[in-house]
C-alpha cells in the first residue's frame, strides 16, 4: 500500500492546481463591458445596469464597466440567486439568503415594509402527473427575522392543474392569486383556464375563501373573448389592483375585433372597473398587433405604441384618479440611424428607459416624459475596442 499514497496525495493536487489554472484563465480572458455614452449626461445613467449573459455566464453592465457575479459568489449563493435578475430581488436574497433559499418563483413573493411572504405549490412532479394540491406558504417578519411555514390544501379536482400568479398580504389575511385550468389528455392546451383568488387565514393556517376573478376564454355563437392578466412591471411593489386586458373577436372567419378594453379589480374591495378613456379605447381599437405595449406600475399606466420608422408617443393614464395624466410624442428618427427594435422599458421617476437591439450594438436610451425628448443615448461596447460577440442582454434595471 506504501507505493501507492504518492498518487493519493499527487491526483488531488493535479486536478486542484489545474482547476486553479483554467479558473485563473477564464476570469483573464473574460471582456470588459460598458455603456458608451453617445449623447446626453452620463449621470442619466448612473443607475442603470443591463444585465445578460457572455456565453453562458451572467454579466452586469454599467456605464464604469462589467462584473461577472459569479466570480463574488460562492457555488451555493450562485445556484439560488441567479434566478433573481432584478436587483432589488438579488439585495433582498443577500439580506434574508435563508428564509429565500429553494423560493424561485417572483410571482409568488410578496414584500413590503414589514414582512416577505411566499406560496407556491409542489412544482416537482411530470406533466402527464395529478398535481399535487397543497400550497407551501412562508411569512417571515423582516424585524424579527422569525418565520412561519405551514400547508394548505387546495380545492381542486384530480384533473385541474394550478399555478401561482402573485402574492398579497394585509393584516393576517392573505390572496394567492391562482391561474387554474382542466386538461383533458397530455399535451393539450388550456383553453379554460380561470383566475381565481384564494384567501387563507393566517392565524387559523387555512384557506378562508375563494373567488372567481376571470376566465381566460368564453365563446358564444358569433364571438369569442379572451381575458389576459397584465402583470405589473414591479414585482417588489404590494399592488392595489389586478389589471386585465379583455378582447372580443367574431367568429366569421376574418377575427375582427369587436371590442377590446382594460379592466382592473381592486384587490381588497373585490370590485370590477373598466377603463373609460377615450383616448385609450382608440389605442386598444386601432393600434396594430405587437406595436402597442401597454404598461402597468403602481396606480399607472403607460401606453406605447411604438413605430420604429416615424414616431411614437407615450400615454399616462392613472387608475386611483381615473384620468389622463400626459400625452407626450417621441421624435424616433432624430437618434435611430439603423433600424432598431426597442427590446425593454422601465418607468422610473418621469423617465422611460429603453434598451434596444438592431444591427450593431445594444444600448439604452432615456426619454424625458414631460417632454418626450432623448435626453441620452448609449451603446454597449468593449473596453479594448473589439467588436462584440457571444452577449446576449435579457433585462435592464433601474435603481
Amino acid at each position: 500500500m506504501k507505493r501507492y499514497w504518492i498518487l493519493v496525495v499527487l491526483i488531488p493536487f493535479v486536478v486542484l492546481t489545474i482547476s486553479i489554472y483554467y479558473a485563473t484563465a477564464s476570469e483573464i480572458d473574460k471582456p470588459d463591458y460598458y455603456l458608451k455614452t453617445l449623447g446626453g449626461r452620463e449621470e442619466e445613467v448612473s443607475h442603470v445596469t443591463v444585465r445578460g449573459q457572455y456565453t453562458s455566464e451572467p454579466i452586469a453592465i454599467r456605464p464604469s464597466g462589467s462584473e461577472y457575479p459569479n466570480e463574488k459568489d460562492s457555488f451555493w449563493e450562485r445556484l439560488d440567486s441567479t434566478y433573481f435578475y432584478q436587483d432589488e430581488l438579488q439585495e433582498l436574497f443577500q439580506e434574508y439568503r435563508s428564509f429565500l433559499r429553494g423560493k424561485k418563483n417572483p410571482n409568488a413573493l410578496y414584500v413590503d415594509e414589514k414582512l416577505i411572504a411566499y406560496a407556491q405549490y409542489d412544482f416537482r412532479f411530470k406533466t402527464d402527473e395529478v398535481q399535487s394540491d397543497m400550497i407551501d406558504i412562508s411569512v417571515m417578519e423582516k424585524a424579527k427575522k422569525s418565520s412561519l411555514s405551514f400547508q394548505v390544501k387546495l380545492p381542486k379536482e384530480k384533473n385541474e392543474y394550478i399555478s401561482v400568479m402573485d402574492v398579497y398580504v394585509k393584516d393576517q389575511s392573505m390572496k394567492l392569486l391562482v391561474n387554474q385550468y382542466q386538461k383533458s389528455g397530455k399535451y393539450s392546451q388550456p383553453g379554460d383556464f380561470k383566475y381565481v383568488f384564494y384567501t387563507v387565514d393566517l392565524d387559523k393556517k387555512s384557506i378562508e375563501g375563494k373567488q372567481l376573478i376571470a376566465t381566460g376564454v368564453s365563446q358564444d355563437q358569433t364571438s369569442q373573448t379572451t381575458t389576459a392578466l397584465i402583470s405589473s412591471n414591479d414585482v417588489m411593489k404590494p399592488n392595489r389592483y389586478l389589471l386585465f386586458d379583455r378582447s372580443s373577436y367574431a367568429l366569421d372567419g376574418k377575427k375582427d375585433i369587436l371590442n377590446r378594453e382594460l379592466l382592473y379589480y381592486d384587490i381588497w374591495n373585490g370590485q370590477m372597473t373598466a377603463v373609460q378613456n377615450e383616448l385609450v379605447r382608440d389605442l386598444l381599437m386601432n393600434g396594430k398587433p405587437g406595436e402597442l405595449r401597454i404598461d402597468y406600475l403602481g396606480d399607472d399606466l403607460y401606453f406605447t405604441p411604438m413605430n420604429i420608422y416615424d414616431q411614437s408617443r407615450i400615454v399616462h393614464y392613472n387608475l386611483t384618479e381615473k384620468k389622463l395624466k400626459s400625452d407626450v410624442k417621441i421624435n424616433l428618427k432624430d437618434w435611430m440611424q439603423d433600424e432598431l427594435h426597442v427590446q425593454m422599458k422601465q418607468f422610473t421617476d418621469n423617465r422611460l428607459y429603453m434598451n434596444y437591439y438592431g444591427r450593431k450594438s445594444p444600448g439604452v436610451a432615456v426619454v424625458d416624459l414631460d417632454t418626450g425628448r432623448i435626453i441620452y443615448q448609449g451603446e454597449i461596447a468593449r473596453k479594448d475596442g473589439l467588436e462584440l460577440s457571444n452577449l446576449m442582454i435579457n433585462s435592464l434595471s433601474v435603481k
